[in-house]
């Protein structure tokens, strides 16, 4: 797998098209935990600033590989 803990991700450009993520749109996660690659969503984040969260409050959300990519810093 090409996260691991600790990674900050976003959502990438597939993980944005689905309906299932549009709370966590324009925020950001950290890499808390890895499953099992075989498991529907692996990957466990801590998420911040979603659209639909208030301000500082932080969810824990589970992802697929193909829905987050690493954080990059918009200019």
């Amino acid at each position: 797998m090409k996260f691991k803990v600790g990674d900050l991700v976003q959502l990438s450009a597939a993980g944005k098209k689905s309906d299932q993520n549009s709370h966590a749109l324009g925020g950001c996660g950290i890499v808390i935990w890895i499953g099992e690659s075989y498991a529907d969503y692996p990957i466990e984040t801590n998420w911040v600033n979603g659209v639909e969260f208030k301000d500082g409050q932080i969810r824990r959300i589970d992802f697929k590989p193909y829905e987050l990519k690493f954080f990059k810093k918009s200019s």
